[in-house]
């Protein structure tokens, strides 16, 4: 029993420093909506501004490049050295590090074919007339994002030798970096293409600061060729195809879809206003899901130790603590957006109270989802989860595009997303239930 107290104690403390990196992570994040949004406005303008946004939303889809293998490889490296198999972690490594870099090149390529015979302004549903190259934007936003999944099995990596404060101090540091020279960039008068430029470089030094710390700092890491592992790929395809459904409909589907349903429907304008709200509430669900996030190296090396009753009792913790504090965030932005919203835009967005309280609620019973899906993705049993979310979120697009423009009232797409959430919840609960039962 000592021991167990002593092993969960330092787990609290593991878990404390992760918190801290991903509360600087987290700030910096907030720093670049705070920061990007205004200058954005005020330098382009509401109207391409909107443009601006409906194609970085085109660019996004290129993300469903992301087979899941990175996210696998992640929580599949810490469990597989907190076992001291460090060997099979260097080939889970290698071999997703290799499927990753062939998935992104296969897909620039195909992109660029695309956009190339592509009418990109039917596509997005309004004129890019301020959208230098828009074909050539896209690719350079779309490698931005690709580039990116190289670091999630490096991340893992470091989380497993390090803890999870490493990699995401990392990341914080690289995107401060980028942010910076975005906000130098719009200060001077850049236009699009630079800005895209910059993303783009700034993902590449994310990688390559994860890369060179795992190289010098993880001793057991052996980046040989001779390590790959067609065995690994067969072994984990289930889970992968788990996160990479999930990882589609949350970062992909659930974002650009509803953009270019509003810029279809409604106008740059109105996507504009409705970015910006989402923006402004999803802030308090993303703090929140700091504590989720910290938490979450923590539950697959407990499970992988057999301590199955801790990682209850650090589940729930987690639970809770990151539904209480996402609550309390929203009534504080609700409460404070008057004041910030129309300084924040310069007056450019109106304040839409009905989209603003959907959206609200978005993000809280969001929050709730993140935490059971972090839960789960730790253990590699993400598939009943992204199954819940992928329904929930074709219905809520179906009414969304059938709704919309009958109403033409924004509050109508922050409704339908609540689905998503719900049905990723729901879902999320029957997995923790099955853990539960395997741990007694």
């Amino acid at each position: 029993m000592t021991t167990v107290a002593i092993n969960f104690a330092a787990v609290r403390r593991r878990i404390r420093s992760a918190f801290v990196a991903y509360l600087f992570a987290r700030t910096i994040r907030v720093a670049e909506q705070i920061i990007l949004v205004p200058l954005f406005l005020s330098s382009w303008g509401a109207q391409s501004y909107g443009e601006w946004l409906a194609v970085a939303a085109l660019a996004g889809f290129a993300a469903m490049a992301n087979l899941g293998v990175g996210q696998v490889a992640a929580a599949e490296v810490i469990l597989q050295s907190t076992r001291n198999e460090f060997s099979k972690a260097s080939r889970v490594i290698v071999t997703s590090f290799v499927t990753i870099v062939a998935s992104i090149t296969i897909s620039l390529v195909g992109l660029g074919v695309i956009v190339a015979v592509a009418d990109l302004r039917a596509l997005v549903g309004i004129g890019l007339d301020d959208m230098p190259m828009p074909a050539l934007l896209v690719v350079m936003l779309a490698g931005a994002t690709l580039v990116t999944f190289l670091s999630e099995p490096l991340a893992g990596t470091l989380s497993a030798a390090h803890g999870a404060a490493v990699p995401n101090a990392i990341a914080a540091i690289s995107k401060t970096i980028e942010l910076v020279c975005i906000a130098i960039a719009l200060r001077v008068g850049a236009g699009p293409l630079a800005v895209a430029g910059i993303m783009l470089a700034g993902a590449a030094l994310n990688v390559a600061f994860h890369l060179v710390w795992a190289y010098y700092r993880v001793s057991w890491l052996s980046f040989s060729l001779a390590n790959f592992d067609l065995e690994f790929l067969t072994r984990t395809w289930r889970s992968a195809a788990g996160f990479f459904l999930i990882f589609v409909c949350v970062n992909i589907l659930g974002i650009y879809l509803p953009r270019l349903l509003v810029s279809h429907s409604l106008g740059p304008v109105a996507l504009a206003t409705f970015s910006v709200l989402a923006t402004y509430t999803k802030t308090a669900r993303n703090l929140a899901t700091m504590t989720s996030q910290a938490t979450q190296v923590e539950i697959g090396r407990l499970w992988a130790s057999g301590e199955t009753k801790n990682v209850r009792r650090l589940v729930r913790g987690m639970l809770r603590k990151a539904t209480l504090l996402a609550a309390a965030l929203l009534v504080a932005e609700l409460v404070l957006a008057p004041t910030i919203v129309p300084r924040w835009t310069g007056g450019h967005v109106p304040l839409d109270w009905e989209l603003m309280i959907a959206l609200a609620l978005v993000a809280l019973l969001g929050c709730y989802f993140d935490g059971t899906l972090l839960a789960a993705s730790a253990l590699n049993q993400v598939g009943l989860i992204a199954l819940g979310y992928a329904l929930g979120l074709l219905i809520g697009i179906v009414a969304a595009a059938v709704l919309l423009p009958w109403t033409g009232r924004l509050v109508i797409v922050g409704i339908c997303l609540l689905l998503p959430e719900i049905g990723g919840a729901l879902s999320g609960n029957q997995i923790l239930g099955r853990i539960a039962q395997q741990s007694k």
